[in-house]
């Protein structure tokens, strides 16, 4: 066994060992760390040629806890506690499947990087900042996933003890980049388009979907809002549509209702107009159908509607129509060219953000900028005129 020689104040025994035929020296160091698969308090093995360089490298490992600079020493890969991430929270129903799915799809784009199969202790500043520079070619939206990922990656990398820091808590140098891609401008209707789109869907019978597009055009409702809302959801007497809950995708890609709404702040009730409230009772009292599982709106089958069963639907009546570019919209504008007229009409952002259940006010204001630059500029001129009629304004001599 060879001599040993004991340490006080728990820092373990010094002693020698034999390994491969070679005497070293050992330590083994308690520390203050729960191995999460055991549950049981980890155990440092330190090995030097001479009982002082184990000494001094048990009291750098001593001093490194102390001072909450101590990592162990791990082999584990950035995508192993990426995967194991988002893994857990599916397992823990935090995410639901169609978060689960796409956040497995962003997994799949930050593994075109070299980093993701890179040994989390082994990757540098420099390897970051070239993966920063390589999801440029994404959307910012994207880039933003991927941002969150591997925030949440390093933060539980440093909370194991693997990594001494986050590199994303710099956010001078670690900031989320920009995409070299600009950002796609909200589309909606003009009137006259909108006008076009009415006249088609109103009239013609033989376009399905037709009701929930005129909801989502008035209400400014989401459709996969539109298409889970249950038969209950629509309180005549309080002239109210409740939205809690939206159509989302299984992990079999196949169309479900969700038992949330996209966002928190999707739950919210919105207040039936006369408009809204003849198209619902038109609905009714023509083309409801009985089901189930109390929908709204089925399809044949009498099963939930996918969203992307609708749009295909939505472009090709813009295509027969010949409304805007046709085939390329999509229905989403719908709800954009409600936001659009609602902001035309003098709706303050407050307001709308409440209706189209948007988190906060600046989500609004940044969505649709562009929109409230135009409606400042009417209502600047409008106060011009206004004060020009009663003789306000200035004319200098």
């Amino acid at each position: 066994m060879g001599t040993h020689k004991k340490r006080g104040n728990g820092e373990g025994t010094i002693f020698k060992r034999e390994i491969n035929g070679k005497t070293m020296w050992v330590t083994e160091y308690t520390i203050a760390m729960y191995d999460e698969k055991t549950g049981k308090r980890k155990r440092k093995t330190i090995y030097g040629k001479t009982r002082q360089e184990v000494k001094t490298k048990l009291e750098k490992v001593i001093t490194e806890l102390n001072t909450d600079t101590y990592v162990d020493k791990s082999k584990v890969k950035f995508k192993d506690i990426a995967k194991e991430f988002i893994d857990t929270g599916y397992k823990l129903n935090k995410l639901k499947d169609s978060s689960y799915r796409r956040k497995l799809l962003t997994l799949k784009e930050i593994e075109t990087h070299y980093i993701a199969n890179m040994e989390l202790q082994k990757i540098t500043e420099n390897d970051l900042k070239d993966f920063f520079i390589y999801i440029t070619k994404y959307s910012n939206s994207v880039i933003a996933k991927i941002y969150g990922i591997v925030n949440q990656t390093f933060k539980i990398a440093v909370r194991r003890n693997i990594l001494r820091f986050n590199f994303l808590d710099d956010q001078i140098e670690f900031s989320i980049p920009y995409s070299n891609i600009k950002d796609k401008k909200i589309t909606a209707f003009t009137i006259e388009e909108q006008q076009q789109f009415i006249e088609a869907v109103s009239q013609d019978e033989k376009y399905r979907y037709r009701f929930q597009f005129l909801l989502s055009l008035f209400t400014g409702m989401r459709m996969g809002e539109i298409n889970a809302l249950d038969i209950n959801d629509i309180d005549f007497k309080n002239k109210i549509i409740h939205i809690r809950r939206t159509i989302t995708r299984g992990l079999d890609e196949r169309a479900k209702i969700g038992s949330y709404t996209k966002t928190v702040s999707g739950v919210r009730d919105i207040i039936m107009d006369k408009q809204v409230e003849h198209i619902l009772k038109q609905y009714l009292s023509t083309l409801y159908v009985d089901n189930d599982l109390h929908l709204l709106f089925c399809n044949s089958k009498k099963q939930c509607i996918s969203t992307d069963t609708t749009n295909m639907m939505f472009k090709y009546i813009c295509e027969q129509y010949h409304i805007g570019k046709g085939f390329e919209l999509h229905q989403h504008m719908l709800r954009h060219t409600f936001a659009t007229r609602c902001i035309e009409s003098g709706m303050p952002a407050s307001v709308l953000a409440k209706i189209m259940g948007h988190a906060n006010v600046s989500t609004t204001l940044n969505v649709y900028c562009e929109v409230f630059d135009k409606f400042k500029q009417t209502h600047i001129d409008m106060s011009y005129e206004y004060l020009k009629k009663n003789k306000l304004t200035i004319n200098f001599k």
